[in-house]
């Protein structure tokens, strides 16, 4: 008898501390699914941070071995674990998470604390693959930041698949009526 696999959940990885929650948060969930966790690391050439000279092939070598160092980091001193397997892609970081989470059980992304300014010019990575993902996608806010229920609807806000969507701390209720 063919032995049932559990869809993958897909991570993205960055060398940010709300990446690294991200990670442990969803080697947890792997946890109790029974899946495994694809760790994927989405970089893109950054002129500002690599001489353009540089071959790529180096500037992705680097990007794997800060992948693993995360990933030894993150796993460290933890007794279970799911299977992990990094993944690593050359692309706009929110077209190859949303790429790399086809077929997955679910996306899970970090957001990260900064101006809001620089968020709405730049855009952002959570946003954009809560409304482009094909799979549903757990945004996990900085650690160091509270919960806020009115900022996390906002991220979703003008996405067709969760318009109008609340969110509730888990050892919150939904406000009656709902």
């Amino acid at each position: 008898m063919a032995r049932k696999t559990n869809k993958p959940i897909v991570v993205g990885v960055d060398r940010s501390p709300a990446a690294r929650v991200a990670l442990e948060w969803a080697i947890d969930e792997a946890l109790v699914r029974d899946c495994a966790v694809r760790a994927v690391v989405v970089w893109s050439v950054d002129v500002t941070r690599e001489p353009p000279w540089e071959p790529v092939e180096k500037i992705r070598a680097r990007h794997a071995r800060e992948l693993d160092d995360t990933l030894a980091e993150v796993t460290r001193g933890r007794e279970h674990l799911p299977r992990i397997v990094p993944v690593v892609i050359e692309a706009a970081p929110a077209a190859g998470l949303i790429e790399a989470s086809e077929g997955a059980a679910m996306l899970v992304v970090a957001r990260r604390a900064g101006q809001w300014v620089r968020r709405a010019l730049l855009g952002s990575v959570s946003s954009a693959c809560v409304k482009h993902a094909r799979v549903p996608v757990v945004v996990i806010p900085p650690s160091d930041e509270p919960w806020e229920g009115a900022e996390a609807a906002s991220e979703a806000e003008g996405s067709e698949d969760v318009a109008g969507a609340e969110e509730w701390p888990v050892d919150e209720q939904a406000p009656p009526g709902r």
